[in-house]
């Protein structure tokens, strides 16, 4: 392809990659564009993730992640707020574009789910809004989570109300579903307040269903305690 300045590239990720950014084209790049993929999804879905991004993405290394936010504001993908904080930036319309385009780039694909609906209705219902609308919402976000290769799911099981995720078992000859974690609760309420959590975290779910599968049912549950409690912190931070 051809970028309208007398540049020629393999692919659009190179494009931007070599002829936008100027960085050189060598072995690692697939994983440092699919780190800016995830920073710049983060920093999409707004600052009540923001602590839970830095964790994720980048061990906790608060340096390492005010350094990366910065960066992507230098560049012109992201823009500082109206109180003029780095740290809490929005996209730019290009930063937008280029987070599309990683996306439908990437390998494989990131289901885009349409999640807008589904957040708002797990938030109103977290302040008194009413439970069908959210039951509605979570219904209608399983159905259309139902297709992905690894995904978490809600299920009852005699008195114990669960969250499970399965995904696909490459061990033997043909690949299996089966469930790499599960979590009980007493209530369905609970229950669901946790799956509204994840369901507003699909973006995150090959990576967790990737740590329950190499490391183990115990490290997801770890890496997932750590993130809510990264995430209720940073409601009590001032924005």
């Amino acid at each position: 392809m051809e970028d309208g300045q007398g540049g020629s590239w393999r692919s659009v990720r190179e494009a931007f990659w070599v002829g936008r950014l100027g960085f050189p084209s060598i072995h690692f790049v697939p994983e440092q564009q699919e780190l800016l993929l995830r920073v710049l999804s983060t920093i999409e879905r707004g600052t009540d993730q923001r602590s839970e991004g830095r964790h994720e993405l980048f061990s906790g290394d608060m340096l390492f992640w005010r350094f990366y936010i910065c960066w992507i504001v230098s560049i012109g993908l992201a823009d500082v707020d109206g109180r003029g904080n780095p740290l809490n930036p929005l996209l730019t319309e290009e930063g937008l574009q280029v987070r599309l385009m990683l996306s439908a780039t990437a390998d494989p694909a990131w289901a885009e789910l349409r999640m807008s609906e589904v957040v708002d209705a797990v938030r109103r219902a977290h302040h008194g809004g009413p439970e069908e609308l959210r039951e509605a919402m979570l219904q209608s976000f399983e159905r259309e989570s139902a297709a992905r290769p690894t995904g978490f799911a809600r299920k009852t099981v005699g008195r114990s109300h669960m969250v499970t995720l399965t995904g696909l078992s490459t061990e033997g000859r043909m690949p299996l579903r089966r469930t790499f974690w599960s979590l009980g609760f007493a209530d369905p309420e609970h229950r669901d307040d946790f799956y509204g959590w994840l369901a507003q975290r699909v973006h995150r779910w090959d990576d967790w269903a990737a740590i329950a599968y190499n490391k183990g049912a115990d490290a997801l549950t770890q890496h997932l305690l750590t993130l809510m409690s990264s995430s209720i912190c940073n409601l009590d931070m001032p924005g």
